[in-house]
């Protein structure tokens, strides 16, 4: 099997995974929605629920995801297995004490972390600092009951590492699959016990105590899907051993130090994004960032990641060879894969924001604009620099170059602080504008970076396929505001069958453009060969 065949077949896989696991994450998230709305009680649970994660990223996830598999590669490369998994075993050993002593002080320090997020938020009638306090106390509680997430996340990264450098790639992708039933089916059960929640119902109920627990256990039985394919994959060698002078724990810890800067300054302006989105008020502004930025996410995270987890080792090897011509290849052939799907999935997702906001989690009800529509509106617009931007600092990351990637989050993460400052402190829309122009501007800076250092891939930009899936979304998008513009059906069926018609329509241009640029580029190609035959 040639390596593109074999790069084709592990993308297919994963994207297969991938997709099937954002599925049922999207039918998570209606569910969340149908079940809490956009609550305080929304604001609450997804507050708490998205702290074990930026926890988790600080303390240990965004080390592990940008030195791991390098720096296992290379050990693997020159140390030969038996030394290597030495050194792998000490990396391993040291990130689980430093999984279990996070957990711990994450838990102990639940209340000062949930005063943190809502200290923006001013109430001064007495009724309103009441119910500011419950909802501090009932994600506080929540919080308490998330936080073993922190360490069955670390877990599960440090088990994708490990297959990803067996080349394993689809269990990890399809595990997620399990995590969300469990979810889903927890939130069924609150659903039935108490189909009208309120923060006063449920402040020290038994109700918040399963819910919470319940949450946790969709993880751990995430990393339980994993053992099988772990216990398949040659990993014998690996043993609990710490030695803090190895090689390979000094490398991580060199690396991981620019790593854990870049964590933080991600951490630091999602804090300052949800702690602003928070203090705007109104009908869960949290949970219409959340179920905006998950809708995003949904095209990258199939698309994207499965392209860039397949490519990594290779991209390791290659600037461990310094093969930079090879290295420049891939990451081109990575970034062109990338923006030929997401250039029209941005289009889409720009046009029918408000109704796939108001179908899927507002039950059919679009006679109002929806802040969550245009959360996802807005983060659509900068969904194509989002993907240029992660694509390099992948790149970045195999070369080693973690330096270089820190200052490239600084800026990206200090013009999304500076522009929130300016633009989000009372708009919801203005707040999640700075996420996509700080990106947007990002992407830029981190090209010009990589041509820097050998690695040139701007072109793909305005390669022959990117250019030919810009006008055949073009055409698409136009074809889908018009049909959508068409009707005034706000509710119901008509809406359904106003999204409906606008999307498919899209689809079908998109389609037809395409294969009209590709008979015009077979056309061309013919006449040409039959030129030079005189």
């Amino acid at each position: 099997m040639s390596e593109s065949t074999s790069h084709g077949a592990r993308v297919m896989s994963m994207a297969g995974g991938t997709l099937a696991s954002r599925l049922t994450g999207l039918l998570r998230v209606l569910v969340l929605a149908w079940v809490l709305g956009f609550s305080p009680l929304a604001d609450a649970f997804n507050l708490a629920n998205t702290v074990p994660n930026m926890l988790f990223d600080l303390v240990l996830g965004g080390v592990a995801s940008a030195t791991f598999i390098p720096v296992f590669v290379e050990r693997l490369a020159l140390d030969g297995e038996r030394r290597a998994w030495k050194s792998i075993s000490s990396v391993i050993t040291g990130a689980l004490m430093v999984l279990f002593v996070a957990t711990v002080l994450a838990w102990w320090t639940a209340p000062w972390i949930i005063d943190g997020f809502t200290v923006l938020h001013h109430a001064n009638p007495s009724p309103s600092i009441a119910a500011l306090n419950q909802q501090r106390a009932v994600a506080t509680s929540l919080l308490r009951w998330f936080v073993p997430q922190i360490f069955f996340y670390g877990v599960i990264g440090i088990a994708t590492a490990l297959l990803n450098v067996r080349h394993r790639f689809g269990a990890a992708s399809w595990v997620p699959v399990a995590n969300n039933f469990v979810c889903i089916a927890v939130l069924i059960w609150f659903h039935l016990v108490d189909p009208s929640p309120t923060l006063q119902s449920l402040e020290g109920s038994r109700h918040l105590l399963w819910l919470g627990l319940g949450t946790t256990l969709g993880v751990a039985v995430q990393f339980l899907c994993l053992v099988p394919s772990l216990a398949r994959s040659d990993l014998w060698r690996l043993s609990l051993r710490f030695d803090a002078k190895d090689p390979a724990l000094r490398a991580v810890g060199r690396l991981g130090s620019w790593t854990l800067l870049v964590v933080v300054a991600n951490q630091l302006s999602l804090y300052v994004v949800l702690a602003f989105a928070f203090g705007v008020g109104g009908s869960g502004p949290v949970s219409a960032y959340t179920y905006g930025w998950s809708f995003m996410q949904m095209p990258y995270a199939v698309v994207v990641v499965s392209v860039l987890s397949a490519l990594t080792p290779q991209l390791a090897g290659f600037a461990t060879g310094e093969d930079y011509a090879a290295f420049s290849e891939r990451l081109r052939f990575g970034l062109r894969q990338s923006l030929v799907i997401i250039i029209p999935c941005t289009l889409i997702l720009l046009i029918l924001a408000q109704p796939i906001v108001a179908i899927l989690l507002n039950h059919v009800n679009a006679v109002h604009v929806l802040s969550a529509g245009t959360v996802l509106a807005v983060l659509a617009a900068g969904l194509p620099g989002f993907t240029v931007f992660q694509l390099c600092v992948r790149g970045l990351q195999a070369m080693q170059r973690a330096r270089v990637v820190f200052f490239l989050y600084a800026l990206q993460n200090a013009l999304t602080i500076v522009l929130a400052m300016v633009l989000g402190r009372h708009s919801l829309a203005g707040l999640t504008s700075s996420v996509s122009i700080s990106y947007t501007v990002a992407a830029v800076a981190s090209l010009a970076t990589l041509a820097h250092h050998q690695v040139s891939i701007a072109s793909v930009i305005w390669s022959i396929h990117v250019r030919r899936s810009l006008w055949a979304s073009l055409g698409a998008a136009l074809v889908m505001a018009l049909t959508y513009a068409a009707s005034s059906a706000t509710r119901g069926i008509g809406l359904i069958a106003r999204f409906s018609m606008a999307a498919v329509l899209g689809l079908l241009t998109y389609a037809v453009l395409i294969m009209l640029s590709q008979w015009r580029l077979a056309r061309r190609s013919a006449k040409g060969a039959r030129l030079k035959t005189f």
